[in-house]
C-alpha cells in the first residue's frame, strides 16, 4: 500500500503540523510525548479526575489531562487540547455551535496528524496486512488502536484521491492533445474543413439577408 506515497495528498493543516515539528526539532516517534511537547511549547500540563481541557489565563496556557484515562488516551487528549491552545481562541461556552463544531473538527484532524506524522511514517518499514500495520503503529507511536486505524484509513482515502486526481489530469491532457489540429487524422481534417466552409457560407448568407431588411 505505502509504495503509493507519491500519490498522497497532504492538507494545509497537515503541512502546518509538519512545519511545527520541524521547528521544534521533533523527528522521531520517541520524541512524541506530553512532557517533551509541553516543555518545548512552554505549556504547563497537569492531570486531574476531570475531562481534559485547555485553559488560558493572562496569556498563559495550561492543559488538564484526564488522569482516569489510559496513557495512550491521555496522549491523544493532550494533542486535541494542544490544537485549541495553538490554533484557536475564545470561550466555546459562548460561541455559536457552528464555530464550536469547526474548532472540534480542526482539533480532531490535528490530533491525527500530530500523533502519526507522515514524515515519520515514511521512514518506517510497515507490515503489509492492515491489522498488523495498525497494531504496529499503535505501539510505535503509543496511540490507541482506534486512532491508528483511523489514520490508516485516512491515508488510504488520500492515496486513492491522489490517484484519481492524477488519472483525471492525465485524461484531460490527452483530451487536449486529441483536439489539437496537429493530431487530426485526414478524415477528421476533411470533416472540419467542410464545417468551416459551411460556416463561411452561412455567414455570407446572413450578411446578404441583412442587406435586404
Amino acid at each position: 500500500m505505502f509504495h503509493l506515497f507519491t500519490h498522497y495528498q497532504s492538507t494545509s493543516l497537515e503541512q502546518w503540523v509538519e512545519a511545527l515539528y520541524s521547528q521544534l526539532s521533533i523527528t522521531s516517534p520517541a520524541q512524541l510525548t506530553m512532557t517533551n511537547l509541553a516543555a518545548k511549547l512552554h505549556i504547563w500540563v497537569y492531570t486531574m479526575d476531570m475531562n481534559s481541557m485547555a485553559i488560558e489565563k493572562d496569556g498563559l496556557f495550561t492543559i488538564n489531562v484526564d488522569r482516569r484515562l489510559s496513557a495512550k488516551e491521555q496522549w491523544e487528549d493532550f494533542l486535541h487540547e494542544l490544537c485549541h491552545v495553538l490554533r484557536h481562541s475564545g470561550n466555546q461556552m459562548v460561541m455559536p455551535d457552528r464555530y464550536v463544531d469547526w474548532q472540534e473538527q480542526d482539533a480532531s484532524a490535528f490530533q491525527l496528524y500530530a500523533a502519526i506524522p507522515m514524515s515519520m511514517l515514511k521512514k518506517l518499514s510497515l507490515p503489509e496486512q492492515k491489522n498488523e500495520m495498525v497494531a504496529f503503529l499503535s505501539e510505535e507511536f503509543q496511540v490507541t488502536y482506534r486512532l491508528a486505524n483511523e489514520r490508516i484509513e485516512q491515508i488510504q482515502r488520500r492515496v486513492l484521491q491522489g490517484i484519481l486526481d492524477h488519472e483525471y489530469q492525465q485524461f484531460s491532457q490527452s483530451q487536449v492533445r486529441t483536439y489539437d489540429s496537429a493530431n487530426w487524422s485526414d478524415a477528421t481534417r476533411a470533416i472540419m474543413n467542410k464545417l468551416e466552409q459551411l460556416q463561411r457560407k452561412g455567414g455570407m448568407a446572413d450578411r446578404q439577408a441583412s442587406r435586404l431588411l
